[in-house]
Formats: structure tokens, C-alpha cells, sequence
């Protein structure tokens, strides 16, 4: 850019030169003179048409260098804001971790206690979740209403195990929410993803048990999740609502 700007300068000094040659040495014969004052005017004669055109050349220069500054200021600028959005997200993603680390280890400690021909049994984890399933699937079967499968959980969560497994998913879904908003400079594409991550990392009976707790029973998370459109659009993409009993 520069080289072309110099070649333009040297062009019009070739150009101002010839142009005197031309007219007083070709076509007026006028030769070489010994006269300073003569010296003097072809001084002013070239200054007077070069100074403008110089000048303008250093004023489209200096637009353009600042431009060019402007342009890598800003880049400067994306480049921060870049950086400052990869460290909010990597701190986040190790938070989020974190939590399913955590709800993946409450699976464990989850327990459901019932009667079997007479004496008490205890079930966890996963069993403990499917033994629920099948008792409420019963329930649905031989009844449409939802009032049989309400009490069934209630007096199942006598200790809030179902209604802690629901606050922890939620607490989960509001913070993707809430950390990855556009006022935070992410987008939709992120929250989505992270929805995403979050489905799949959760173990897959804690998960239905969390469908299940957002279809019967009304709790304040439960409100929630089923009132996040975002969230709702990448669970349904999974195959999962919440009416699965």
C-alpha cells in the first residue's frame, strides 16, 4: 500500500519535471540559465504544484494509518473480550462438572424403603428408581388419575430424597441459564450445548427420575424447568418430556 502511494509521489514529480521541459525547453527553446531568479521561479514553479498533491497523498496516509490502527485497536479489543469469555466458560464448565460429579455420587445414597410380603426392604441407587417406576406405572394403569401417583411419591420422599435430586438438577439448569446469557456474551448455540452436556452426563435413571418428579409433583424447581423453553427444546430433541408415565 505504501510502495503505491510512493510510486504515485514519484510519478507526479516525473510528471511536474516533464511537463516543464516540454513547454520551455522543446516547444520555447529556452535553455539552461545562469539566473538565480530564474532558478527561484523553477522552485516555486515546483512547489506550487507539487506542495497540494504531496500534501494530499500525507492526508490519505494518515487517514489510512489511522485507520489501520482503529482496525487493530479493535482487534486488540475482540481478542480480550475472546479471552475474557474462554476463562468465564472454562471456569463455568469446571463448576458444572463438578455438580454432576456430585449428583452422580447422591445416585448412590438414594434409597426407597417398602413392604415385601410383610417385612421391609431397602432399595438404592438405580433399583430404588426403577422400583419406583414400576409402582407408579401400576398406579397409572389401573388409574388415570395422577392423585394415587402423587401420594405414592410423597409418602416415597418422606426424607426429600426425590425433591433434593430435583433442586440439584435445577439449580444445574439455572445456572446454565443465568452464566451463559447473551448479556454475558454467549449465545443460544452455548446454552444449548451445555443443556446438552448436562442431559448426557446425568446418569439415566436420575434423569427420569427427575421427568418424573417435574410430572407429579410441584415443587418450585420442578415450576421451573418445566417453564425454561430453551432447556425443554434440546430435551425434547433427546426424546424426553415430561410425560413419560
Amino acid at each position: 500500500m505504501i510502495n503505491r502511494y510512493a510510486a504515485a509521489a514519484a510519478l507526479l514529480l516525473f510528471g511536474v519535471f516533464a511537463s516543464y521541459l516540454l513547454q520551455f525547453h522543446f516547444k520555447l527553446g529556452y535553455g539552461v540559465s545562469n539566473d538565480p531568479a530564474v532558478w527561484g521561479q523553477l522552485g516555486d514553479y515546483f512547489g506550487g504544484l507539487l506542495n497540494p498533491m504531496l500534501s494530499f497523498i500525507s492526508l490519505v496516509l494518515l487517514i489510512k494509518s489511522l485507520t489501520l490502527q482503529n482496525q487493530a485497536n479493535q482487534d486488540l479489543r475482540n481478542e480480550i473480550s475472546n479471552t475474557r469469555k474462554s476463562e468465564r466458560l472454562r471456569s463455568f464448565e469446571v463448576q458444572l462438572f463438578n455438580m454432576i460429579d456430585s449428583q452422580r455420587a447422591s445416585l448412590h445414597t438414594l434409597k426407597i424403603e417398602f413392604e415385601n410380603e410383610g417385612s421391609l426392604e431397602i432399595m438404592y441407587g438405580a433399583d430404588a428408581i426403577i422400583k419406583i417406576e414400576d409402582d407408579i406405572e401400576f398406579l397409572r394403569k389401573n388409574s388415570p388419575e395422577v392423585n394415587s401417583a402423587i401420594e405414592y411419591l410423597e409418602n416415597a420422599d418422606a426424607t426429600d430424597q426425590i425433591f433434593g435430586v430435583t433442586r440439584v438438577f435445577y439449580n444445574m439448569v439455572k445456572m446454565i441459564s443465568e452464566k451463559l446469557s447473551d448479556s454475558n456474551g454467549f449465545s443460544l448455540e452455548d446454552r444449548a450445548s451445555h443443556y446438552l452436556t448436562l442431559i448426557n452426563f446425568t446418569d439415566f435413571a436420575l434423569l427420569r427420575l427427575v421427568m418424573m418428579s417435574a410430572q407429579f409433583m410441584q415443587f418450585p424447581s420442578t415450576d421451573y424447568l418445566k417453564s425454561n423453553k430453551e432447556f425443554n427444546a434440546v430435551l425434547i430433541e433427546t426424546g424426553l418430556n415430561y410425560n413419560l408415565y
